[in-house]
């Protein structure tokens, strides 16, 4: 058994030995293309190559060659590209460590030494705080806590391959539990108190139904007759919204087109960043979006993918689709990539219910196909390093528990204010419930209500905001976009017929946002009082 150990590490060095005699061309290792984190303590340089060069030394009449380890151009700094999209699949032994070839947003740029990356490291919740809700029946999986792990080279690690002490955590039983968590070297612990008062969500669907009804016929995703392409586009959109007196009177225009991707697109789910999105929020001059792999992603049980954080500022109407290309230069790419944050693949759901105030990104991470009750499952994001800071359960009921209400579309207000959509099909009413949270606890109430389906078709919601300006609430179809007054009225509605399917709506004062997707674009309108 020695002598096997023996003869497997000697083959090990030799293999290693052969990088470095003199003479051979020096092969990059090629790996698994991974995601890689920075570790933004720390700031190495990112150079353009990597290799042997001869170089004479010695005294001038004994002057000797030699081949010795040089970088070329430096390009840039690891601490610009922190909260970027890093991913990597070879690297270069050298001088006794590994010099990873990184790909930043898509695009190749150099060079850079692993110590650059958290290596052995784990990303989890601060806190995680859970309703009293004895009849959820899927309580709170552990792996949602997790932000990422990375392996001994700083590669981001599947997040089921981490051991845990628990998969799951009932809501059933009031009380406080520690989860652990460990993956090679890296080990965390997090908290998760499931709150005591049983009754806490428990309120009457008691406002006064506002006039709504049935407006238009509208179609789902399956029937798209137009679905564009992910082509670059260099001319805007304008979509002229009829109003219900037949009157051109809302005009969406396009803000900017997303980029397709911001990776290499091959590998996992996990080390891909696409223009599939779901969600939508705008706060001041920050636009965040839920991006997912595929469309399908996004709505399975436990869905994870990435949010992109952009600076409406620095967003041009058409560079950006060239980001994980060459195609612009250097520096300019560089501060386009500086100023757009994204996150590690964290839980989403479903991907709709997004919102922000200043600091945070509120998402409610809820699945769009759930048949038995379940709990809201809210998220709280620091826009700092676009990691899950803190995630809570609550539960809204009507007069019992069992009347739950799960929502797919909600906005937020302010750090301890939201508001959430809820369509009964059953009723044939929109439900609009006003959220607040206290500390750990959630006290809720009915806003707003409005009878009707609004689409007679029982097409899917694609958005849902609440524009303070105006004090009144949007709903988003495709093709239709319907504004409610503060008592749930049916004031207007606007048919666009982009036949191009809406994912995510959003307002900031007198401003709406939708994007769209297939090619993702952001279009926004001054929409009239």
């Amino acid at each position: 058994m020695k002598l096997k150990k023996w003869l497997a590490f000697s083959a090990a060095f030799m293999a290693i030995a052969c990088l470095f005699k003199a003479g051979q061309p020096v092969r990059a290792a090629s790996e698994k293309l991974s995601t890689k984190v920075i570790d933004g303590k720390k700031n190495y340089g990112i150079y353009s190559s990597l290799k042997k060069v001869k170089v004479k030394t010695g005294k001038r009449k004994k002057k000797k060659t030699k081949l010795v380890w040089k970088f070329g151009k430096k390009l840039a700094t690891t601490k610009e590209f922190k909260l970027a999209h890093v991913q990597s699949r070879s690297y270069k032994l050298a001088r006794g460590r590994r010099y990873y070839y990184v790909y930043v947003d898509g695009r190749g740029v150099g060079y850079v030494s692993e110590r650059a990356f958290a290596r052995s490291k784990m990303s989890l919740v601060k806190s995680v705080s859970l309703v009293n809700n004895a009849l959820d029946t899927n309580g709170f999986v552990t792996t949602d806590a997790i932000n990422y792990v990375t392996d001994k080279h700083g590669s981001v690690v599947d997040v089921n391959s981490v051991k845990r002490s628990a998969d799951r955590i009932s809501e059933k039983t009031p009380g406080r539990y520690v989860v652990t968590y460990r993956y090679g070297k890296a080990s965390g612990k997090v908290t998760v108190t499931v709150r005591s008062d049983a009754n806490e969500g428990i309120s009457k669907a008691d406002a006064e139904l506002g006039k709504g009804g049935n407006v238009g016929k509208t179609w789902f995703p399956h029937e798209l007759a137009f679905r564009g392409n992910y082509n670059a586009q260099f001319t805007p959109h304008t979509y002229v919204g009829t109003d219900k007196h037949g009157k051109k009177t809302a005009k969406l225009t396009t803000k900017f087109y997303e980029p397709n991707s911001f990776s290499l697109l091959e590998g996992s789910q996990e080390t891909n960043v696409r223009g599939n999105v779901q969600g939508l929020d705008v706060y001041g001059q920050d636009m965040v979006t839920t991006n997912f792999y595929g469309g399908p992603e996004s709505s399975m049980d436990g869905a994870r993918g990435h949010m992109v954080l952009y600076q409406l500022n620095q967003v041009p109407k058409y560079a950006l689709q060239y980001i994980p290309t060459k195609t612009l230069n250097f520096q300019l790419w560089k501060n386009y990539v500086k100023s757009i944050k994204i996150s590690p693949y964290i839980k989403l759901g479903h991907g709709q219910s997004v919102g922000s105030t200043s600091r945070y990104i509120y998402e409610l991470a809820n699945w769009n196909h759930t048949k038995k009750l379940r709990s809201n499952e809210l998220l709280q994001v620091d826009k700092r390093d676009m990691q899950v800071k803190r995630i809570w359960t609550f539960a809204v009921s009507n007069g019992k528990r069992e009347n739950n209400r799960y929502f797919l579309n909600a906005d937020v207000i302010d750090d301890h204010t939201m508001l959430a959509l809820f369509h009964s099909k059953s009723k044939h009413r929109f439900e609009i419930w006003k959220i607040t949270r206290t500390g750990n606890s959630f006290k809720v109430k009915e806003a707003a209500a409005t009878n009707g389906d609004l689409i007679s078709n029982s097409s899917q919601v694609q958005g849902f905001t609440y524009n303070v300006a105006h004090k009144c609430y949007y709903i988003a179809f495709n093709d239709y976009l319907f504004k409610i007054d503060a008592k749930g009225n049916l004031v207007n509605y606007y048919h666009f017929n982009a036949k191009r399917e809406v994912e995510g709506l959003a307002s900031y004062k007198s401003k709406i946002y939708i994007a769209m997707n297939k090619r993702a674009e952001v279009l926004d309108s001054n929409m009239a009082k």
